[in-house]
């Protein structure tokens, strides 16, 4: 879409990361950019863009979709997700979860989540995305991080509260997803904002 920069009728703090809007543009019959006609907010976060936590968790869910959403046809049970996802972060106070737990469930719709067959299995394969009794290959994790892995595919949103762990904890899974990320999407790029988001949950 072309840029509403220049565009008077649009505020910019429309535009911040993962605001959820309404758009109406116009494809030109010829090949070139839509050109954006109308913008409308539909669920203003009441403190998400003042949060510095919030807000640094949106900026780095921002970087990891903008890589592994490659598709233009419709997704209405994905779309539901991501909506969902961001009211709930907009509307609660304990996020130390949350960007962790949106990870694991995005890989269900990118075709990736983990086997769960074997789920209490001590190893996890991140090559495969299995849970396995040895250690296989050099992609196979254990320890601490698995059983907070474990935890974040047997819960919902409502349940985040109840998973306790360490700043160092979640910052070892977060390091293995971001590494599953990488063997399951071509060309997966490590999200900028990775480094505040250690900053903000150190």
């Amino acid at each position: 879409v072309r840029s509403a920069k220049r565009n008077k009728t649009f505020s910019m703090g429309m535009f911040q990361p993962l605001t959820q809007l309404e758009l109406v543009a116009t494809t030109p019959k010829r090949a070139g950019l839509s050109v954006l006609k109308s913008a409308k907010i539909i669920h203003p976060y009441t403190n998400i863009t003042t949060d510095i936590a919030k807000s640094s968790i949106c900026m780095f869910l921002a970087e990891v979709l903008r890589s592994v959403l490659k598709e233009e046809e419709e997704n209405t049970s994905l779309y539901h997700f991501l909506e969902h996802s961001l009211i709930w972060l907009d509307t609660h106070d304990k996020t130390a979860n949350v960007h962790l737990y949106f990870l694991t469930q995005l890989t269900k719709y990118l075709g990736f989540y983990p086997d769960v067959s074997a789920i209490s299995n001590p190893y996890f394969d991140v090559q495969n995305g299995q849970f396995c009794e040895h250690e296989n290959s050099k992609e196979c994790v254990s320890g601490e991080e698995v059983i907070l892995l474990k935890s974040y595919l047997g819960t919902k949103f409502d349940a985040l509260d109840t998973i306790l762990a360490t700043t160092e904890q979640r910052r070892a899974l977060l390091r293995i997803m971001m590494r599953y990320y990488e063997l399951h999407v071509q060309s997966f790029r490590m999200p900028k904002s990775l480094d505040v988001l250690y900053e903000v949950f150190s």
